[in-house]
């Protein structure tokens, strides 16, 4: 693991980033909106890694295009489809070397996103999913409300199944069944942080963040450093996570 000012001794298996504000940083320093998204991708790396490698997090997930940006205009949606296809393409060799295996969860049946990313997210995806290390799940065209239905219709389905054999308990539909029904592979949220300076979370992993810390950032995505990233760490190991217990973690 890379040198380090700052040690993270806290439990922090799973780190959720929405990252906001490519826009205004773009408009703050008077470029387009497609400047702003060319420097939000950027900037994915070199933050992923870090928490990677230098953090030892296990799961790292981003939140890189919601169902509700569908409202945006069509160029800039194109745009940043084709920056986050480049992004894969030129990524991956490294994730499989590094050991990383690629998640990408969201409604990826939908016909209006283009064939060439789907192919990209499913190679990146095929690719390494044998890896170990570490987790890098991808939210694209991704939405929590959106999640909750689909694991509420497969839960039907699966009542549906158990009742042809005479089997009407309903038991079955538990915690555990639940997050398998999400992600079997991922452990819960523990700390998820949201740039620009926005106080809400999305609609994003509204199951997986049921007990995350929360950490709101002034600072823009595209510039959102290693420093800033310490900086939430370091708030972070200061918390006292109870899950509704009295005692510290």
């Amino acid at each position: 693991m890379a040198d380090k000012k700052f040690t993270l001794e806290k439990k922090l298996d799973h780190i959720a980033f929405i990252m906001d504000g490519n826009g205004r940083w773009a408009k703050k320093r008077l470029l387009s909106r497609s400047l702003g998204h060319r420097a939000g991708v950027k900037n994915i790396s070199p933050i992923v890694r870090e928490c990677f490698n230098t953090y030892g997090i296990k799961v790292v997930s981003l939140f890189c295009f919601s169902t509700e940006n569908w409202k945006r205009p069509e160029s800039e949606i194109s745009y940043l489809f084709r920056l986050l296809k480049t992004f894969f393409e030129d990524e991956i060799e490294s994730f499989i070397k590094e050991g990383v295996k690629i998640i990408i969860n969201g409604e990826l049946d939908d016909p209006r996103i283009p064939s060439e990313i789907i192919e990209v997210f499913n190679s990146a995806t095929e690719r390494t999913k044998n890896n170990t290390e570490h987790i890098f799940n991808v939210l694209f065209n991704y939405g929590g409300r959106k999640e909750f239905i689909r694991v509420c219709k497969s839960a039907c389905l699966d009542y549906l199944e158990r009742s042809k054999n005479g089997d009407t308990n309903l038991d079955f539909l538990n915690e555990e069944y639940l997050q398998n029904k999400f992600d079997s592979s991922l452990p819960d949220v523990d700390l998820l942080i949201r740039t620009s300076g926005e106080e809400r979370i999305s609609n994003c992993l509204l199951y997986e963040i049921a007990y995350a810390e929360l950490e709101f950032c002034d600072e823009y995505w595209p510039s959102f450093s290693k420093k800033d990233l310490e900086r939430c760490l370091v708030e972070y190991q200061s918390r006292s996570r109870r899950y509704g217990g009295l005692k510290n973690e």
